[in-house]
């Protein structure tokens, strides 16, 4: 929670720095003009200016994705296998020491005038350190292994609704921290979450992974480990490796969604509805709050009350995001974007109730190399979506109506509905299976 308030603390504002430094330093245009860009992006001038910067943006936001995700993709497939013997709590304190570096690396450079391009650097070591992705691993590898699988799905959709938590203190105290004390401030505090996140992690939470030997750390970049997690995907009695690859898919599909989401959202309702950074906080606090609310109703009252099947939620909550991001294609005013979160508030379910339909469908002793499989895939897609869905925005950029780059998402929602019910059809087949663990001499 404190790591995600961190992230969703910088979001909007390296995205509204990065665009005024682009305008004035890149570009070189006069700041008054610039400044338009914060205070009043809809209007005709600051459409013609925006027409200059967010190509620059668009290139800008792929290479920093390329750094985020590529090297942590790499590393997911060694450290899922080695936290299986060594534990998770090695992955928490190395990626949070990362981001600690890089947001404290990112205030000092927002002091001088350069060029935005130089911060870029800021994400290297949060990268070399593993990023977003060592965190989400252990995080559902430690989930997995302190619950039993009647309780799973609930633990990991509190822990969902948690980041939610931290995501709408992030999203709403950024904004307002910038105004009044400028961007070190907001960099700063966000490298202070970082590190006490980490000194959380270092002295009160318990280690899961009992070793057996003291840890090694040259034994991390063993091939074993990479050999071990694609003979942990073999198909055997009780664990069904179509179901797992369905999962896995509709998870990528989530993840590009959501992030070629949060790759334009700021920019085309700056340019379409002329909101600043302030106004948009506003947006994606109720965002966060209606999705947090809708998870937590959506479960309780369909899952456990009603009693219909995680993946029956699963299209339903699906076919709510399909139904707002064709409402956010045709906005045109503020409470349009409103109108669709609130549609598509059930959507929260999709990635919570997916992935504890992962970790009931392979074997304990396998559950760090199997996350750690579908975690390098969604890492590696941000990549992708950030690159498709910038394409596409900058191709038909506001005020052309409606807007293309959400039907991409209406395409993809649709075809995680076809998944899903490849999903449930799976289930049903194999209920009552048990499974078959690996032993030594087949691998």
């Amino acid at each position: 929670m404190m790591i995600l308030c961190a992230i969703s603390m910088i979001g909007a504002i390296i995205t509204e720095l990065v665009l005024y430094r682009t305008c004035t330093i890149v570009l070189n245009i006069n700041k008054t003009e610039c400044l338009l860009l914060k205070n009043n992006g809809s209007s005709s001038e600051a459409l013609r200016i925006n027409k200059l910067v967010q190509p620059e943006i668009y290139i800008f936001n792929i290479c920093k994705s390329v750094i985020e995700s590529l090297l942590p993709t790499i590393l997911s497939f060694f450290v899922g296998p080695w936290s299986d013997t060594y534990g998770r709590k090695p992955l928490f304190i190395t990626s949070l020491f990362g981001y600690t570096l890089g947001f404290a690396i990112l205030s000092l450079m927002s002091k001088w005038q350069i060029n935005p391009w130089y911060f870029l650097i800021a994400y290297i070591p949060i990268a070399c350190f593993g990023g977003l992705c060592f965190v989400l691993l252990a995080s559902l590898s430690y989930i997995t292994d302190i619950t039993s699988e009647e309780d799973r799905t609930w633990h990991i959709t509190c822990f969902d609704i948690y980041l939610l938590f931290g995501l709408v203190a992030g999203i709403y105290t950024g904004p307002l921290m910038c105004k009044y004390f400028g961007y070190a401030f907001v960099f700063g505090i966000a490298a202070v979450f970082s590190l006490l996140a980490n000194l959380f992690i270092l002295f009160l939470v318990p280690e899961t992974i009992q070793r057996s030997s003291s840890m090694n750390l040259s034994s991390l970049f063993d091939k074993k480990h990479v050999v071990n997690l694609f003979n942990a995907c073999k198909s055997r009695i009780g664990f069904d490796r179509c179901l797992v690859w369905c999962c896995s898919i509709y998870l990528l599909l989530l993840i590009t969604t959501v992030e070629g989401d949060m790759t334009i959202i700021y920019l085309f309702t700056n340019a379409r509805l002329g909101w600043n950074a302030i106004q948009y906080s506003y947006y994606m606090v109720t965002n966060i709050i209606l999705g947090g609310i809708g998870s937590l109703i959506g479960y309780k009252i369909l899952c456990s009350l009603l009693g219909f099947s995680e993946v029956s939620v699963v299209i339903f909550a699906t076919f709510s995001s399909l139904c707002g991001a064709f409402i956010k294609s045709f906005t045109w005013l503020p409470w349009h974007m409103y109108l669709a979160i609130a549609v598509s508030m059930f959507g929260g379910l999709c990635g919570s109730l997916i992935r504890s339909v992962v970790s009931k469908s392979v074997p304990s002793t396998d559950i760090g190399k199997i996350f750690s499989l579908i975690t390098s895939i969604q890492m590696i897609t941000p990549i992708f979506a950030c690159t498709l869905y910038s394409t596409i925005y900058t191709e038909f950029l506001p005020p052309i109506y409606p807007s293309p780059v959400w039907l991409i998402s209406c395409t993809f929602f649709t075809l995680m509905i076809v998944l899903s019910i490849v999903i449930k059809i799976r289930i049903s087949s194999t209920c009552g299976q048990q499974y078959i663990e690996i032993s030594q001499e087949s691998e």
